[in-house]
C-alpha cells in the first residue's frame, strides 16, 4: 500500500512550476489531489501552455487520482467554493499545499530596476495578493476541514535565507509575510493536531528556468519533484508536529527522510 492511499490532499498553484511537481509526487505517493489554478485547457495564464488538467493526469498516471478545478485563490468566492465540493466529496481533507505566486507574471510592468523605489508598485501588489493573501486565504477554508477530525498538514510553499534578505526587497517581504504566517498558524492549530510548515525548495527548474536554458548538468538547480517529495515525506511522517511553525529547507529534509532529487543526488540548499 502506498504511503498516502486513501489521504485527500489540495495543491493550489498546481498548472506548473513548484505545485505541479508535488501534485506528482503525492499522485506517486497514492494521494487523491485536487490541483487547482486558473490555467485550464483553452484559457492559460501569462502565454504559458501548462494546465492544471495535465498536472491532474500527471497525478493519476503516477498512481493517484488527480482531479482538476479551476480556481483563482485571489477570489474568495472561488476559494469557498472549491472546499464547499471536497467537503460533500469527502467531508475532510488531509493535506493543503500552497503554491500560489504572482510576482512573475510577463504582465506586469518591467520597471527601472531591482531596487525598490526602482520597482512599480504592481510588483508588491502582485507578491501580496497572489501571495501571503492567497495563502491565508485558502488556509481559511481548509482549516475547517482538518480541525474537525484532529488531523490535517498545511505546507506553505516559500523561501528565506538565514542572514540576508532573499531577492529582492518585495519578494523578501512576501516570503517573510508567509513564514510568519506559517508560525501562526502553526500555533492556532496546535491543540487540533494540526500543522503548518513553510517549505522552502532550492533553485528549480520550472518551465520558466528550463525555457530560460539551464539544465542539470548546471550542477546548481533541483526538478520541482524534488520539493514533490519533501511534502509527501512530510505528509507520511507520524511526528511532523515536532517541526510545525518552522521554516524548512527541502534540502535538508531530503537529508532527514533519505529521499532524492530524481537524478538520485541530493542538491545542496540554495545559498544564492
Amino acid at each position: 500500500m502506498k504511503p498516502l492511499q486513501g489521504k485527500v490532499a489540495v495543491v493550489a498553484g498546481a498548472s506548473r512550476g513548484a505545485g505541479r511537481g508535488i501534485a506528482f509526487e503525492l499522485g506517486s505517493a497514492g494521494a487523491e489531489v485536487y490541483v487547482t489554478g486558473r490555467s485550464v485547457k483553452g484559457e492559460t495564464t501569462d502565454n504559458r501552455p501548462e494546465t492544471i488538467e495535465e498536472t491532474a493526469a500527471g497525478v493519476t498516471l503516477r498512481g493517484g487520482k488527480g482531479i482538476a478545478i479551476r480556481c483563482d485563490h485571489t477570489k474568495d468566492s472561488d476559494v469557498k467554493e472549491l472546499f464547499a465540493h471536497i467537503e460533500e466529496e469527502h467531508g475532510r481533507i488531509d493535506i493543503l499545499v500552497n503554491s500560489v505566486f504572482g510576482g512573475s507574471e510577463s504582465s506586469l510592468p518591467s520597471g527601472e530596476g531591482r531596487l525598490f523605489w526602482q520597482r512599480p508598485p504592481e510588483h508588491w501588489e502582485a507578491m501580496m495578493v497572489a501571495g501571503p493573501q492567497a495563502y491565508l486565504r485558502t488556509a481559511r477554508y481548509a482549516a475547517p476541514l482538518m480541525t474537525k477530525h484532529r488531523q490535517g498538514l498545511i505546507v506553505n510553499v516559500t523561501f528565506f535565507m538565514k542572514d540576508r534578505a532573499a531577492g529582492n526587497l518585495y519578494y523578501d517581504l512576501a516570503m517573510n509575510a508567509i513564514n510568519r504566517m506559517t508560525n501562526g498558524m502553526a500555533k492556532e492549530l496546535k491543540d487540533y493536531h494540526v500543522s503548518a510548515i513553510a517549505l522552502c525548495p532550492g533553485w528549480m527548474r520550472t518551465e520558466r528556468v528550463t525555457d530560460s536554458g539551464y539544465g542539470p548538468e548546471d550542477g546548481t538547480t533541483e526538478t520541482t519533484a524534488y520539493a514533490g517529495r519533501a511534502v509527501a515525506a512530510l505528509a507520511s511522517d507520524p511526528h511532523v508536529s515536532n517541526i510545525s511553525g518552522e521554516a524548512v529547507m527541502v534540502a535538508d529534509l531530503a537529508r532527514k527522510y533519505g529521499f532524492t532529487d530524481i537524478d538520485g543526488t541530493q542538491p545542496l540548499p540554495f545559498e544564492g
